[in-house]
């Protein structure tokens, strides 16, 4: 009799549905990953600003916790997989519009037992020379890392294909199929994949399959727009900066990102329009080089519940569908990833039951 492993798909390959495929398959499932777009970290996930940090967070929030543990995941994934970090920058700069805002901001993590430090102009000037309006003081916050989201999603899908697991992309899944209240399966196109459980990771695209099912998950959406400018200089930037006026991080290319709000309400807020008035900031804050020109902005419609909070767990509705979602995804899709997988891999023996020889 041969064990029975349980077939296992994960829908939508962004940074969380990889970590999920990543942990599961070097634990030896047979996970099969899909994705509507041609490779992992292919839509919203693309469009992230790739800044892993706590300092960002407030201490007194629900999720404030949760996020310091899913920082200290990276640490362990940094040691699994470092290729994937091999051009990762460290540390982040931030001030507020005053000395004492600033001097609050960085008393507040403090306390809640962040390792951060107070800088002078002087230092700050020296960590970035280019900086035109450096201010009194900055929180420099050491352990934040600036990385390309897309490209850790695609290092992660590697590696779980090294480890057995498989991908199909370029493949919608339409409806999560079920046989008397249990997942049998994913239908993509005309083709119903089999599949003893389903991990419904599409962000945004799962609140379609949870229709298709009669569940209503709550989650939403909210857009955050990502400005990429070309730059032939790579060390205008070493750290992220995070000022009232700017937040900026410079890319391995050279691509300056710069990270913004945004909310739809008209020509005048387009998204173009919004990256060339942007990029006159940026020549006020920064001494950049004459050829800086935007190159894209792109919208990125994130995933979020009213609380803040991800979701993480088997759905009472129907048996062994899972949901795994919530925002800020790139912070929390390593700790997603392995609590996801170490659920599923719980009930393996529940489903060692439909043995086939």
């Amino acid at each position: 009799m041969a064990q029975h492993r349980p077939r296992i798909v994960v829908v939508g390959a962004g940074i969380i549905g990889s970590a999920i495929t990543y942990n599961l398959a070097i634990q030896g499932a047979d996970v099969l990953l899909l994705d509507r777009g041609p490779t992992a970290g292919s839509g919203v996930t693309g469009r992230a600003f790739g800044w892993i940090n706590v300092i960002n967070g407030t201490p007194s929030d629900q999720s404030y916790a949760l996020w310091r543990e899913a920082v200290a995941e990276y640490r362990g994934l940094q040691i699994a997989l470092p290729t994937a970090f091999a051009h990762a920058r460290s540390g982040s700069l931030l001030w507020k519009g005053t000395t004492e805002e600033t001097e609050a901001f960085a008393d507040l993590h403090r306390q809640a037992g962040e390792r951060v430090e107070l800088v002078s102009r002087q230092t700050l000037q020296g960590l970035e020379p280019r900086l035109r309006r450096a201010p009194e003081l900055a929180v420099f916050s050491p352990d934040d890392l600036a990385l390309d989201p897309g490209q850790l999603a695609r290092d992660l899908v590697a590696a779980a294909v090294t480890a057995g697991g498989s991908t199909l992309f370029g493949a919608t899944a339409y409806t999560v199929e079920t046989v008397n209240g249990r997942v049998s399966g994913v239908k993509v196109g005309h083709e119903t994949i089999p599949a003893d459980i389903v991990v419904m990771s599409a962000g945004s695209g799962i609140q379609e399959l949870a229709d298709g099912l009669g569940i209503q998950t709550g989650l939403t959406t909210s857009p955050a727009l990502l400005l990429r400018y070309t730059c032939n200089n790579r060390t205008v930037v070493s750290h992220i900066l995070r000022g009232p006026r700017l937040e900026i991080r410079q890319a391995i290319d050279g691509s300056l990102l710069v990270a913004k709000s945004y909310v739809a309400n008209g020509e005048e807020n387009g998204p173009k329009l919004i990256g060339e008035t942007l990029l006159s900031v940026m020549h006020d804050e920064l001494d950049l080089p004459d050829q800086v020109k935007l190159q894209s902005a792109e919208i990125g419609e994130r995933p979020i519940f009213l609380d803040g909070l991800p979701r993480t767990g088997f759905l009472p509705e129907v048996e062994n569908l899972y949901l795994a979602v919530g925002h800020p995804g790139v912070i929390l899709a390593p700790l997603i990833g392995r609590v996801t997988a170490q659920e599923i891999m719980k009930i393996r023996s529940k489903s060692a039951a439909l043995t086939s020889c």
